[in-house]
């Protein structure tokens, strides 16, 4: 991937971002997780606690979120060292000042008003939850998929992982640290709100899958038949994919025998265990899902998005 391409993701990236937060999240007064989640709370405890100036609250958000990411920053700086500060050094800088700038512009917000059939109005948040679920994940992907990162609760969760609970998985660790932002949520919104947030963390995170992977879901194949000279030569020949030998050996049985190993699509799949069929009703085959397969027939090893 060029560096031409890696800023334009990168920038793109930041402007879908913001303006979701900015023109969806906020109006609609929605929760998420993350240090934008985390902004969220803080801003509203503050406005409760305190009287503020229109135009201070108009700004609050954005004020937080700079200050957080900059504590975030630090700690990344302490804890990981100064090689993870700079990767974040740019999201960390740069991505609250275009909160504070599409915060000073005059932009319609996304509000959807719904009518009653008793002509009463009231204002819908399911749809700008799921509309802000996709742009905040099409936003995170493109940034990823530049290679760089957000600096947000991912950072948070890698100094939490290395120097507290190293025993867990990573996933899992960030996982809780979502969790835990969201149900902080619970002391300023109300339980509607904090459900609606989930539901944009998870549709955010889909969304982040699609881009980052796509739709380019492999399988792995593992058959075992007495007729593996017929398989191997479809799968090799019709198919056109690999194939791999393993000799086993059952554990009951005690015999010796042979194991197809290939990776293809879903629908290849499926004709491989079709042909299966037809020459071994007697045959055993199980298939497990791969994201992403890097390699000669797949994705490029070394110059894949990803790497």
């Amino acid at each position: 991937m060029t560096n031409k391409k890696r800023y334009l993701y990168l920038v793109v990236g930041n402007l879908v971002s913001a303006y979701a937060v900015i023109y969806i999240l906020r109006p609609n007064g929605l929760m998420t997780g993350g240090i934008t989640g985390l902004s969220r709370v803080i801003e509203i405890m503050i406005k409760k606690g305190f009287d503020l100036s229109p135009l201070f609250e108009q700004y609050l958000f954005s004020i937080v979120y700079y200050l957080l990411a900059l504590i975030v920053l630090a700690c990344a700086y302490l804890f990981l060292g100064k090689k993870e500060a700079l990767k974040i050094l740019f999201l960390s800088l740069v991505y609250p000042i275009l909160l504070f700038v599409f915060t000073f512009f005059d932009l319609e917000p996304l509000l959807i008003s719904v009518s009653t059939q008793n002509n009463d109005q009231f204002y819908d948040i399911l749809l700008p939850t799921i509309t802000f679920g996709v742009l905040s994940g099409i936003g995170t992907g493109l940034i990823l998929k530049g290679k760089y990162t957000s600096g947000g609760s991912d950072t948070i969760a890698k100094i939490v992982y290395r120097k507290l609970l190293p025993f867990l998985n990573f996933s899992l660790v960030l996982l809780i640290i979502d969790a835990i932002i969201i149900t902080l949520g619970l002391t300023v919104f109300d339980f509607r709100i904090i459900f609606y947030a989930i539901i944009t963390k998870y549709i955010s995170m889909k969304t982040i899958d699609f881009i980052v992977i796509g739709f380019d879901r492999r399988v792995k194949m593992e058959i075992i038949s007495s007729k593996y000279e017929e398989i191997v030569p479809y799968i090799q020949n019709s198919i056109h994919r690999g194939v791999t030998i393993v000799e086993t050996v059952g554990a009951f049985s005690k015999i010796s025998l042979r194991q197809i190993v290939t990776l293809c699509s879903p629908r290849e799949s499926l004709r491989i265990k079709n042909f299966v069929a037809s020459v071994d009703e007697d045959a055993f085959i199980y298939t497990v899902p791969s994201s992403t397969v890097w390699g000669k027939g797949f994705r490029n090893i070394h110059h894949d998005e990803l790497s």
